[in-house]
C-alpha cells in the first residue's frame, strides 16, 4: 500500500499518510473517481509533473537460490533523451490535435477534432 502511494504521489503521499488535506492526494483521488480527474485547477485530467516513459521488460535468468537469498544485480538501461531545444507546433501547441469550434446556428455549436 505504501509503495502504491509512493508511486502515485511521491514523498508527499507518504508524509501525509495517504489521507491528504484539501486538494491533497486523498481529496483529488475522490474527485477523480467521480469526474475522471482534473481537480485542483488542472484541465483534462492530466497528472502534474514529468510524463513517464513506456514500461520496460528485461527478462533475467536467475536461479532459485538467488531468488531465495535476495541477490541484487545491476542493470544498464539505455533510454532515448531529447537533446537540444524542444520546439512545439504553432498550430496545435504540441498537443498533436486541434479542436475547432464553429457556430452553426443560434445557440448551436459544432466541435471538430482535426
Amino acid at each position: 500500500d505504501k509503495r502504491k502511494l509512493y508511486d502515485q504521489y511521491g514523498l508527499e503521499g507518504l508524509d501525509e499518510g495517504g489521507m491528504g488535506g484539501a486538494g491533497g492526494p486523498g481529496g483529488e483521488d475522490l474527485f477523480s473517481m467521480f469526474f475522471g480527474g482534473g481537480g485542483g485547477g488542472r484541465r483534462g485530467g492530466r497528472p502534474s509533473g514529468p510524463r513517464k516513459g513506456k514500461a520496460l521488460n528485461h527478462p533475467l535468468q536467475v536461479s532459485l537460490d538467488d531468488v531465495y537469498n535476495g541477490k541484487t544485480v545491476k542493470l544498464a538501461v539505455k533510454r532515448k533523451v531529447i537533446v537540444g531545444e524542444v520546439k512545439t507546433c504553432p498550430s496545435c501547441q504540441g498537443q498533436g490535435m486541434k479542436m475547432e469550434i464553429r457556430q452553426i446556428g443560434p445557440g448551436m455549436i459544432q466541435q471538430m477534432q482535426t
